[in-house]
């Protein structure tokens, strides 16, 4: 690896794990992504991983969760906002609160909120951790799988870049030719019908 500070992380032993833990419910995304592909090098144990992942991202949404519930009993702010802009979530997550938590976990830039709203609209908590539980298992599956399995096509990919580079030369060499080719026709019918 060529990277610093990715090789000191790695260097960390166990604490990669914690840090991964950690930065799974503020971004998860990103941080699952850049994890498991390095399982796929090799530099991480796999079945660790998924276990860190979940129960991190499980962690993470009980977290807001519960800052939702709290803003929503304390904070007058956070229920005058709330009650101006959620009307049709707090409304979504009364009648199908398993799909809509489900699917905002594929949904980047909401998750936290719809999480938050989840919190102050009091959905069952057991009802929600069992949801969000089901929800990280296949999140992860998906992300992780795609991070862990596209190491096997960058890896074959590396081999036809060169060539790809040089069917994106052809192809702009062409693009140029045939616009060049169509305005001397097009500007030859204007000046006939001039």
């Amino acid at each position: 690896m060529e990277l610093l500070f990715l090789n000191y992380i790695l260097s960390l032993g166990w604490l990669a794990y914690v840090i991964i833990f950690i930065f799974m419910f503020i971004e998860g995304d990103v941080v699952l992504f850049t994890a498991f592909y390095l399982a796929s090098l090799g530099h991480l144990d796999v079945w660790i991983l998924i276990a860190v992942a979940i129960i991190g991202v499980v962690f993470g949404d009980i977290v807001w969760y519960k800052l939702g519930a709290t803003l929503e009993k304390r904070s007058r702010f956070f229920r005058k906002i709330a009650a101006k802009i959620t009307g049709p979530l707090d409304r979504r997550l009364a009648t199908k609160p398993i799909s809509t938590l489900c699917i905002t976990k594929f949904t980047y830039g909401i998750h936290h909120a719809v999480l938050l709203r989840a919190g102050a609209t009091k959905i069952p908590f057991k009802k929600y951790v069992i949801t969000m539980f089901c929800a990280a298992v296949f999140w992860t599956s998906v992300i992780g799988g795609l991070a862990y399995f596209s190491f096997f096509s960058v890896d074959l990919l590396k081999k036809y870049v060169k060539y790809g580079e040089i069917g994106l030369l052809f192809g702009i060499i062409l693009f140029w030719a045939i616009t060049h080719f169509l305005s001397k026709i097009s500007n030859k019918k204007i000046r006939k019908e001039q």
